[in-house]
């Protein structure tokens, strides 16, 4: 048989030849056949054969994970690309004395492209782009003014369920809170730049990933004492925070200013890489500056 006879014959069974919006193809029995050279009742009568006494074909099909069933409704419905593969390789050697000549020429052409390619190429085929699922709005806060008026609505509850004994840290935390839902609300009003004021143990933790201890050479207070003799040109600010449940005046930095901020990184990267900063900062006489100024107050 010659190319051109089996080009005619695709041509003639191009209309039993359909493939999905996944890209897999079908053909019909008769088509499968004709692409064999084979009756469609020898075909029929192989896929038959698999509720009883399976064929050679039959159990070809289903060693690829086909079952009776699926074999059954081929005769009717199409039989896949997947499928039809395997009965071309039967018919063209495995079959025996029923082996064809058109079945094992068309294997060696689809063997470089595949039955599946051949399919969406005969059909033109072409992808679909895939849609894109709806990405789901992004959550937006309230105003600010309606998050202000549920922080104090929380704090009433709160104080209502302790009898007004809050604790000093939680207390502090919304104190803090309140305090920027107002600054931030100032910002909006005045249009000026976002100002971060922070103290060098937040300003180590948050910004830079550390662990300041609560004791140790390397404790917070030792920390904050480094800044204040060490980099004094950062700044002199003070406000009353909460310190270990105590309110005291605590140093805090103006960390929005690139020049502040890579002042307090160079001192937190230094005070941590200093094996003994307590030695440190006594030799620089911070610790005796610190008793002279308690002897002042009283």
């Amino acid at each position: 048989m010659s190319q051109i006879e089996v080009a005619q014959i695709i041509e003639q069974i191009k209309q039993e030849i359909e493939v999905d919006a996944d890209g897999r193809g079908k053909a019909s029995m008769k088509a499968t056949a004709r692409l064999a050279g084979v009756s469609d009742k020898a075909i029929g009568k192989a896929l038959e054969s698999a509720n009883l006494e399976p064929s050679k074909l039959a159990l070809m099909l289903m060693e690829q994970g086909f079952d009776a069933a699926n074999l059954n409704s081929w005769r009717t419905n199409g039989i896949p690309d997947i499928a039809i593969a395997i009965i071309l390789d039967y018919y063209g050697y495995e079959a025996g004395r029923y082996c064809t000549a058109q079945a094992k020429l068309i294997c060696r052409a689809f063997k470089t492209i595949g039955v599946r390619a051949w399919m969406q190429d005969i059909t033109g085929w072409t992808t679909t782009p895939t849609q894109q699922p709806e990405q789901p709005p992004v959550p937006a806060l309230p105003p600010v003014e309606q998050r202000l008026h549920t922080l104090v609505e929380a704090m009433k509850t709160l104080a209502d369920l302790t009898g007004g004994k809050l604790n000093p840290y939680i207390e502090q935390h919304f104190k803090d809170f309140a305090a920027n839902l107002l600054a931030e609300h100032n910002r909006a009003a005045l249009s000026a730049s976002p100002e971060k004021w922070m103290g060098v143990v937040n300003f180590a933790e948050i910004e830079l990933g550390k662990k300041v201890p609560l004791s140790g050479s390397h404790y917070r207070g030792h920390l904050g004492t480094w800044v204040r003799t060490f980099y004094p040109q950062l700044g002199d600010r003070q406000e009353y925070r909460l310190v270990n449940g105590v309110q005291q005046s605590v140093y805090i930095y103006a960390c929005h200013d690139p020049v502040v901020a890579d002042g307090l990184t160079k001192a937190v990267e230094e005070f941590f890489a200093h094996p003994n900063p307590t030695a440190a900062l006594r030799q620089a006489g911070a610790f005796s500056n610190k008793k002279r100024m308690k002897l002042v107050k009283q």
